[in-house]
């Protein structure tokens, strides 16, 4: 699987973003690079997916949703048809290359490492050299209407947390650990991220607005 540091992979995370960003004359977008990110992902897990299915797994209104959707489909990422939209041939690409830097996974069991009753986690393939103390991350999963978020770098096969804790597996014995391992499956070097919110989609976007502070 690529590394973080592969140019076309951080290219394509990168590209993706700037879609988000504000483009002069006119209003800011009423969305954050977050919500671009998790619309797109949405898209991906699906075979298709209508605006109002988009709009309330992504946390943002349908007038958003048009214009992220436009967005998307001026780049030729996003087609759409009566039984909703789809990633189009350019767009499967773009996520194929994603995927090999960025694996997010959406629903994961409450456990006690992370605030909030609602979960989700990600990981962050070879970005562990970025992170600092994990305060960033926190900051902006928080920003976002996160509850808080935890940061992990994997070292000699171990969860750290820079600045703290040398084995968090230790430390912290949780039924989570396991999980973690085996559904994003990380490698020395790699960054995992453990969200926690009132609600999914908060938990989901404050993930991603973490680990965009790592790109």
């Amino acid at each position: 699987m690529g590394k973080l540091d592969s140019p076309d992979s951080l290219r394509a995370i990168k590209g993706l973003l700037r879609l988000a960003s504000k483009e002069a004359p006119g209003p800011s977008p009423t969305f954050t690079p977050s919500h671009l990110l998790l619309v797109f992902l949405t898209i991906e897990s699906s075979s298709y997916v209508g605006r109002q299915t988009l709009a309330a797994r992504s946390g943002v209104g349908e007038g958003a949703i048009r214009t992220i959707l436009g967005k998307l489909r001026n780049r030729g990422y996003v087609g759409a048809v009566r039984a909703g939209c789809f990633l189009t041939p350019s767009g499967r690409r773009l996520a194929d290359s994603m995927d090999a830097s960025l694996s997010l996974l959406e629903s994961f069991p409450r456990s006690e490492l992370s605030m909030g009753e609602n979960q989700a986690a990600l990981v962050l393939r070879g970005a562990g050299g970025r992170v600092h103390s994990g305060i960033e991350q926190r900051d902006s999963a928080v920003g976002i209407g996160a509850s808080g978020a935890t940061t992990y770098v994997i070292r000699s096969g171990r969860f750290i947390i820079p600045g703290g804790s040398s084995d968090c597996e230790k430390e912290f014995p949780s039924r989570a650990w396991p999980v973690l391992k085996n559904e994003l499956k990380p490698k020395n070097g790699d960054v995992v991220i453990l969200c926690g919110a009132v609600t999914e989609v908060s938990a989901r976007l404050g993930a991603l607005a973490a680990a965009i502070t790592l790109l």
